[in-house]
């Protein structure tokens, strides 16, 4: 029996994209280089903010150093939810779910915690694992497994939009759903959705008869 659930951030609760991607340019800005815009940042989104600026900076013509890590993190930090918005649906399933909820993430846990809270969704939320939050980030199990502790749980269940959410679950003995409206493509979830509705359905043919 399913006794939680452990939800993806970018790309699965909510479009942060374009907020991504304004502070990925004003780094790239600050240190002489030209801007990418959210297309060219969109694929390289989904590996923590190292890689993320590390790939951004690459793709921008220049050399990556601990600088534009720090000045993306402070960027990114003074303004985590400009146009940032909950996907369709979403808060409906989130007010829904009646088994404990957490979300596992490869941003930093206080951007994160930050942007939850921006959105007014904090309150469903037991734990925040972020990027940050241990030694190893998914598709590490360690943060998934971290967040079933802090939940006081055991049966997870993973729901996410790409590699990093399958891999993760895969590796903590976890099933997973995929979304398909986020940043990448989940290939090799349990199952696929489109749209809130249908993902409210999966969860509850998971959680037991009663549910459904």
């Amino acid at each position: 029996m399913i006794d939680a659930i452990l939800w993806d951030l970018d790309g699965t609760l909510a479009d942060t994209v374009d907020d991504i991607a304004h502070a990925i340019d004003l780094t790239l800005a600050a240190h002489d280089l030209p801007r990418l815009g959210p297309d060219r940042v969109r694929p390289f989104i989904g590996d923590g903010a190292p890689r993320l600026v590390d790939r951004c900076v690459r793709a921008a013509g220049g050399e990556p150093s601990a600088a534009h890590l720090a000045t993306f993190r402070d960027a990114y930090r003074a303004h985590p939810c400009v146009t940032a918005t909950l996907f369709p649906g979403i808060r409906a399933v989130l007010e829904w779910v009646p088994v404990p909820q957490a979300v596992v993430t490869n941003k930093p846990e206080d951007v994160s915690r930050a942007l939850i809270a921006a959105l007014r969704i904090d309150h469903h939320f037991g734990a925040v694992v972020g990027g940050d939050t241990l030694a190893a980030r998914k598709p590490d199990a360690a943060p998934l497994r971290h967040a079933l502790r802090q939940l006081g749980a055991v049966h997870g269940l993973m729901v996410g939009d790409g590699p990093q959410d399958v891999a993760a679950a895969r590796n903590a003995g976890l099933p997973v759903l995929g979304v398909n409206w986020g940043i990448h493509a989940p290939e090799g979830a349990d199952a696929r959705v489109g749209t809130a509705t249908a993902l409210r359905a999966e969860l509850a043919a998971r959680l037991g008869p009663r549910y459904r």
